[in-house]
């Protein structure tokens, strides 16, 4: 009778990890496709030569002025350093 694989030793848990290790291997090595690198064909150099009698623009919109507001400048600040403020908290 054969006896069954002892995973708890280390001769054990060895074979185990060199079985997994080989079957990845295997199964990666026949997944693996290598692309041949293709050069690309030129379509060669075109010389175009625009022929417009017109060019069509889109309209610009009207930007509308905004209303300035008046601000009135005065000679001393309304408070002076060192005024208190009354606040309450």
């Amino acid at each position: 009778m054969k006896r069954r694989p002892d995973e708890l030793s280390f001769e054990g848990a060895w074979e185990k990890q060199y079985v997994e290790e080989k079957k990845d291997t295997d199964s990666k090595s026949e997944k693996k496709e290598v692309e041949v690198y293709k050069e690309p064909s030129f379509r060669g150099q075109r010389n175009i030569v625009e022929n417009r009698n017109q060019l069509k623009m889109p309209n610009r919109k009207k930007v509308e002025k905004k209303e300035k507001k008046e601000v009135t400048i005065v000679e001393a600040p309304s408070s002076k350093e060192g005024d208190e403020f009354d606040v309450e908290w």
